[in-house]
């Protein structure tokens, strides 16, 4: 469905159980540099889907796994890449507290093989 890259896709779901507040980096004068997603998944449509695809009491994986991906996959690159930007924590802490969802359902639910999702 995608590259290799691609492939590797959501190795992020086990994020879905970590706290979004970590620390950020400081720099050379001690200032703290923030990590800043550019997309704003705060009041995104596509973040409803997903949270009444989950909820519970028993979300199906498919279902709820399915609107994950088709509404995560567009951002795959910059999910990918939140050790810079935070963005998988950010899409992650704002479908869990909105919709109210249990954490870890998408590590419990959905995994395509041994690093996350595929796009």
């Amino acid at each position: 469905m995608g590259s290799t890259g691609a492939a590797i896709l959501f190795c992020w779901v086990a994020l879905s159980v970590v706290a979004v507040g970590s620390a950020a980096p400081a720099d050379n004068n001690g200032r703290f540099i923030s990590r800043v997603c550019p997309v704003q998944f705060e009041g995104m449509p596509g973040v409803s889907t997903v949270i009444n695809s989950c909820r519970a009491p028993q979300p199906s994986a498919r279902r709820c796994c399915g609107a994950l991906k088709t509404f995560a996959c567009p951002y795959r690159d910059l999910l990918n890449d939140n050790d810079n930007n935070g963005c998988a924590s950010e899409m992650f802490y704002e479908i869990i507290a909105r919709g109210r969802l249990t954490p870890g359902l998408f590590s419990y639910l959905c995994h395509d093989d041994a690093v996350g999702l595929q796009c």
